[in-house]
């Protein structure tokens, strides 16, 4: 066996030290991309925490406006439950009047037809009287 030729092992070296040289160009840009990672990923979690504060934000205006549309659709169906039992009992109140003043008008309408009988009476017996005087003879003494 022969020995090495001498070309060999600078050759070996000056490979080695390009490997070396790649290796540390591979790692820079490897930290570089890295750091720009990092960077961009703090940039991205502030966008995002930005973004989670706005929507917890409008959530809980919006959760807001629910609720205050739930306490006004309550308050108006208490209201309504209420105008609703007042129409009931007015026209309940209505109802009784109208049967009073049927009533009343009834008894008037009674009394009414009453009166002209009594009238009509009275007039048939005045006549029957008035007839009457008319076809008796003067009286003796009278003139």
């Amino acid at each position: 066996m022969g020995s090495i030729p001498a070309w060999v092992a600078p050759t070996v070296a000056v490979s080695l030290v390009i490997i070396a040289a790649s290796m540390l160009t591979v790692g820079a840009v490897a930290l570089f991309v890295g750091l720009g990672l990092r960077q961009r990923t703090r940039d991205l979690s502030a966008q995002l925490s930005a973004l989670t504060a706005d929507a917890k934000t409008v959530a809980s205006r919006l959760r807001h406006e629910i609720d205050g549309f739930a306490d006004l659709s309550t308050e108006a169906r208490v209201k309504l439950k209420g105008a609703i039992g007042a129409v009931e009992t007015r026209l309940q109140d209505l109802d009784a009047l109208a049967e009073v003043v049927q009533e009343e008008v009834q008894e008037t309408a009674l009394s009414a037809a009453s009166l002209l009988r009594t009238v009509r009476r009275s007039g048939k017996v005045l006549g029957a009287a008035r007839r009457v005087m008319r076809h008796r003879p003067p009286a003796e003494g009278a003139g």
